[in-house]
């Protein structure tokens, strides 16, 4: 099950969450977006039980995250090669 969790993180933290989240093993990307969020998250996760605890277990209790918004992936499609 794939997600991407939309994060709301304090002014001037934005580094700081981004390395914390990239130690995540569930987590295959992170990026800083400009808009409404400030952090955008794509992890992978065995089931919505664990989907669920990584989000509330780890990613909400790293120091300077505001607030999450998740969006469980429903289907995709990938591309090879790189994103731009």
């Amino acid at each position: 099950m794939e997600a991407l969790v939309f994060i709301n993180v304090d002014i001037g933290a934005e580094d700081a969450v981004m390395d914390e989240l990239s130690k995540l093993p569930e987590v295959s990307a992170v990026y800083f977006v400009y808009g409404p969020y400030d952090l955008i998250v794509k992890l992978s996760a065995e089931d919505a039980e664990r989907l669920r605890a990584v989000v509330r277990d780890k990613i909400r209790k790293i120091p300077g995250v505001r607030s999450t918004t998740t969006l469980i992936v429903a289907r995709g499609v990938a591309r090879a090669g790189p994103p731009y």
